[in-house]
């Protein structure tokens, strides 16, 4: 069994999270081309795969966003081609502070500081009253975020002590790191309506069933992430009138953001036409 790293993808605002190595292969076999990318932090597994956004760019022939919280931004550029993309044309950068919302369309998307030393964050989706988080890494030093989530999407916990498949003893640095799974949901019972884990590590030597069983532990609204796996809020479904409301926010910022280059407008306008059509 072989898992890809931990990414997001948001389909109303075109917005990946993080670009795990595979994250080219991922896109190419789920058909999708994002229009902007953020990252979470700064390691491998999160962002080694940051030469997708050259193949993005190329493919449709205009820059992809890149939103990067203010604080990391140093970081990624030491350690990866940020520079290069931006400075090839690739990725427009956009710089992110901490705690502030930024709007894609019509989803408002914050980003949230983890309590460490090196740079980590969460983000936060809001969208007609629907409510995400997408935490997959160092979980336990995220403060809890306010507020009720209609999904959250968090990093794997230590599962229950009579469904690992080893025995873990107490000096072990995982105790340290890491929240255990009754940790994490008594916290998140009746603070969202489905709770994810992700970043599943295959050291742990469990199978999907194994995980599974542990999930259904807690209930019907915990489980753990696969490839693929769609996340749905229940108020964030695909009708019409959203699709038509998403499209009149994009449409706004295209104007906004174009209205000193007629030519490129009329452009991304065509394009984003097409896209709404071929979600109808």
């Amino acid at each position: 069994m072989r898992r890809s790293g931990p990414s997001l993808y948001l389909p109303a605002a075109g917005l990946l999270i993080d670009t795990p190595e595979e994250s080219n292969g991922q896109l190419t076999n789920h058909n999708l081309a994002p229009r902007h990318v953020a990252w979470t932090h700064a390691h491998p597994d999160h962002a080694a795969g940051m030469r997708v956004v050259q193949f993005l760019a190329q493919s449709t022939g205009r820059a992809v966003l890149g939103i990067v919280p203010a604080p990391l931004h140093p970081v990624l550029a030491a350690r990866y081609q940020l520079d290069y993309l931006v400075n090839a044309g690739y990725l427009e950068l956009r710089l992110l502070p901490p705690g502030r919302a930024v709007e894609i369309g019509d989803v408002r998307l914050t980003a949230l500081a983890h309590q460490m030393e090196e740079p980590v964050f969460a983000y936060v989706f809001e969208r007609a009253g629907a409510r995400g988080l997408y935490a997959p890494d160092h979980f336990r030093f995220l403060p809890t975020p306010a507020g009720h989530f209609d999904w959250a999407v968090v990093q794997m916990p230590i599962p229950s002590l009579n469904f690992l498949p080893f025995e873990l003893p107490p000096e072990h640095e995982a105790w340290r790191n890491f929240y255990t799974f009754e940790d994490v949901t008594r916290i998140w019972r009746g603070k969202t309506d489905r709770l994810v884990f992700t970043h599943i590590y295959e050291s742990v030597g469990m199978t999907p069933e194994e995980l599974d069983t542990v999930a259904a532990s807690a209930g019907d609204w915990v489980e753990f992430a696969y490839d693929g796996m769609e996340v749905a809020s229940k108020k964030d479904g695909g009708s019409k009138e959203d699709r038509l409301r998403l499209f009149k926010a994009e449409q706004r910022r295209i104007e906004r953001q174009f209205a000193k280059d007629p030519k490129r407008m009329r452009a991304e306008l065509r394009l984003l036409w097409a896209r709404h059509k071929e979600a109808d």
